[in-house]
């Protein structure tokens, strides 16, 4: 029960501590305020409720008389609890206060020191693993590989066991100036691009109590300025002013090395697609039968509705897609992959990737093609250079205005394919002349075939192309064990083909 402490009370206090006993006597003049009683010590202490919690705080020792001399005595007690109770009624801290006076310091020079003790953060190994985990979660796999990427340089190293609220601006500048100095400058500037985010994110306030990081600290990050690099008169280089477009002899070689069976089905099918459209390998990769459309008044011609999502910056485009038309080659490849996704239980996809659950990416990632390409004898062309070829070879060979190939290959327009009727599919002016484009770079790709036919006949010699592709596949170690192993079970070295001509005969014949 509280009771009013005394001169008596407190005398009583220090007998009974001799006495190893242990107690707590309340003030009823001071709420909160008690004497605390035991073998080791008699001090006082006060209870107060600070932003809806109950705390204690300790006032220090106990003494007898009216004198605070090592020690407090009644009446500083109960003025010092006033003083921690008005902090807690008015939400402060009492914390401060009461180590100012422990400490002899002012409450000024505590506050500075409290101000300077680094605050609760996250290490940067565990802040570059939470920021990387949420850009896979939400962003697209080529934009979590970059970040990663770029999150990597060894001059980084020196931020492992910090704390991120602790790192500096400058600090991270000189890490990035690291990079430039060693000839990495656009990785510098990369890395320029990717910290800023990552450090934005840090600071959103959904984490920001947790790692402390203060908004706009990497604002002003730039990465140097770039070597200038002098030109001067070098001699004139006609390939070089066909910038990252492909020999056209490539793109030709491509296509037949597609079409022969040297791949299997699906990937010679895709690359026909990929080089009959021009879309980006991770639209190709990504693509579902439900996406393609035929209308009779357009025979023999498929449109492709390609989804936002796998469209450049997708998602400031809003929800509509980008039309395709699918000409010559390339409609007969993606009616072929529609057959070949056309069983029970299929979701439609036209390249599924393998085992997947609900959880993984249904369809195959987008570099799916890339190790095909590389592959192909004599072609040193990437899938994305197929783009570049149609916007440079489509302006000198096929008449296309200059940047006319944006309505191709940037997505200008959005349609919805329940919107699009086969009379507007082939009245509409925009869809007409994109129409056009398509069948002249679809015909100007098969004259690139035949003439890619005539400079290397070889091309249609299968067993000398198998062996070929094995060998930049696998390896020469590999091509020798499979030819020895072939040879003793008797088994051809090379499988059947099935081939553009042999899928339509077998077609034909159902």
């Amino acid at each position: 029960m509280p009771t009013l402490i005394t001169a008596s009370t407190l005398k009583a206090a220090f007998r009974d501590q001799r006495q190893s006993e242990r107690y707590d006597v309340s003030d009823t003049r001071i709420n909160g305020l008690q004497l605390r009683v035991k073998p080791t010590s008699v001090r006082w202490s006060v209870r107060v409720r600070l932003h809806g919690e109950q705390k204690r705080y300790d006032l220090g020792p106990a003494v007898e008389g009216d004198q605070n001399i090592e020690g407090l005595s009644l009446p500083g007690a109960r003025a010092r609890a006033m003083r921690v109770c008005e902090m807690a009624r008015n939400g402060h801290d009492p914390a401060t206060f009461l180590a100012a006076i422990a400490g002899g310091v002012s409450i000024e020079t505590q506050l500075k020191i409290k101000a300077e003790k680094p605050k609760p953060s996250w290490t940067w190994q565990k802040a570059k693993q939470e920021f990387l985990a949420e850009i896979k979660r939400s962003r697209r796999e080529d934009t979590h590989r970059d970040y990663r990427g770029k999150l990597l340089p060894k001059e980084l190293a020196r931020f492992e066991d910090r704390m991120v609220n602790c790192i500096t601006r400058n600090e991270v500048a000189a890490a990035i100036a690291d990079v430039h100095s060693r000839g990495a400058e656009a990785m510098a500037e990369g890395m320029v691009r990717v910290i800023k985010r990552f450090w934005s994110w840090l600071a959103e306030a959904v984490r920001q109590d947790q790692t402390n990081v203060a908004d706009g600290v990497m604002m002003k990050l730039y990465a140097p300025p770039r070597t200038r690099v002098e030109i001067g008169e070098q001699a004139f280089d006609p390939e070089d002013e066909k910038g990252d477009a492909p020999p056209e002899i490539e793109i030709g070689r491509a296509l037949v090395i597609a079409r022969q069976g040297y791949f299997p089905e699906r990937i010679g099918l895709g690359i026909e697609l990929l080089i009959g459209t021009c879309q980006r390998r991770r639209a190709i990769t990504g693509a579902n039968r439900w996406r393609f459309r035929t209308y009779p008044e357009a025979n023999h011609e498929t449109v492709w509705f390609v989804p936002p999502f796998f469209r450049k910056s997708g998602t400031k485009r809003g929800k509509r897609s980008h039309l395709v038309p699918c000409v010559g080659f390339a409609s007969r490849a993606a009616v072929r992959l529609d057959r070949l996704s056309d069983f029970e239980g299929s979701e439609g996809w036209l390249f599924p990737a393998a085992g997947h659950t609900k959880a993984d990416r249904p369809h195959a990632e987008s570099g799916l093609f890339n190790d095909y390409f590389a592959a192909m004898p004599l072609v040193s062309m990437s899938p994305h250079r197929i783009r570049y070829a149609f916007a440079t070879y489509g302006e000198r060979d096929l008449g296309f205005k200059p940047g006319e190939a944006a309505v191709v290959l940037d997505h200008m327009e959005g349609v919805e394919p329940n919107d699009v009727t086969g009379s507007f599919y082939s009245s509409d002016p925009q869809i007409s002349r994109k129409r056009q484009m398509m069948l002249a770079w679809v015909n100007w790709c098969e004259s690139w075939a035949e003439r890619a036919i005539a400079a290397d006949p070889l091309l249609l010699d299968r067993d000398y192309m198998m062996e070929m592709i094995f060998r930049l596949r696998y390896g020469e170690v590999r091509l020798e064990r499979r030819m020895e192993t072939r040879e003793k079970t008797g088994l051809p070295l090379w499988g059947a083909a099935v081939t553009t001509a042999t899928a339509d005969l077998a077609e034909a014949a159902k």
